[in-house]
């Protein structure tokens, strides 16, 4: 599957040292850093993508947006 996230500019360097063995892609701009994975499970990013915080906007699938929204609302239920 892929997957297309959009790192805020503070973010960027760190998200590049990050090594993830899943990236396909990265490109740098005016609104952050884009970055495209490949995954076979969604599952297997959603604790990186979460670790990320509000510093990271998950652009594509659909699917995926909403399983982040789902857990976000988890956690904010939970505190």
């Amino acid at each position: 599957m892929r997957v297309h996230l959009r790192f805020n500019h503070d973010l960027a360097d760190k998200v590049k040292e990050s090594n993830y063995h899943y990236i396909e892609e990265m490109k740098e701009h005016q609104a952050g850093l884009d970055m495209v994975l490949r995954v076979r499970q969604l599952d297997e990013l959603l604790q990186w993508v979460l670790g990320w915080g509000a510093g990271v906007i998950l652009l594509e699938p659909e699917s995926f947006r909403n399983k982040i929204r789902e857990e976000a609302r988890k956690i904010s239920e939970r505190y």
